[in-house]
């Protein structure tokens, strides 16, 4: 039995009305506006790490957040106090660190998924490089991170 064709047009034009207006109302983070600027906070923690400034490295972080270990997740105090011991020496970073092959993908209006990896390098010892997922929530005070799972 053949459809007629007023009827696959009605349908035609309700789905296409349905989809334009699902896509208009979902939250978005549009443009590169705040992509740009999440990659840029990272940037910015590379080059606090850089310089010696542990305190500026963990500045995006949000009270709250967590980062994972092979024992489980740790809260930002203990990951701070974790990286000064394995990852500095007098007050120095042992290694440059670097991030590169950067995502982001909105998790709505208020959060964000940014995964990418990371290279430690110099300082006379071996390479170390891995892959990072954060997830960042948007605060009153700006974006910070909410969970970090570096690996």
């Amino acid at each position: 039995m053949a459809v007629p064709v007023t009827r696959c047009i009605a349908v035609a034009v309700m789905f296409a009305m349905w989809f334009g207006r699902a896509s208009a109302t979902a939250p978005q983070i549009t443009g590169g506006v705040h992509e740009a600027g999440l990659i840029r906070v990272l940037e910015a923690t590379a080059s606090a790490w850089n310089r010696g400034d542990l305190d500026a490295f963990v500045a995006p972080y949000a009270d709250n957040s967590t980062y994972m270990t092979a024992a489980g997740p740790i809260g930002r105090d203990a990951m701070r106090a974790r990286y000064a011991s394995k990852y500095f020496t007098g007050g120095h970073p042992d290694q440059h660190l670097r991030f590169d092959q950067v995502v982001v993908r909105p998790l709505g209006a208020d959060h964000a998924l940014m995964t990418g990896r990371y290279t430690l390098s110099g300082g006379n010892l071996p390479e170390k490089s891995g892959w990072f997922s954060l997830v960042w929530t948007h605060t009153p005070g700006g974006w910070r991170i909410l969970h970090d799972h570096s690996g």
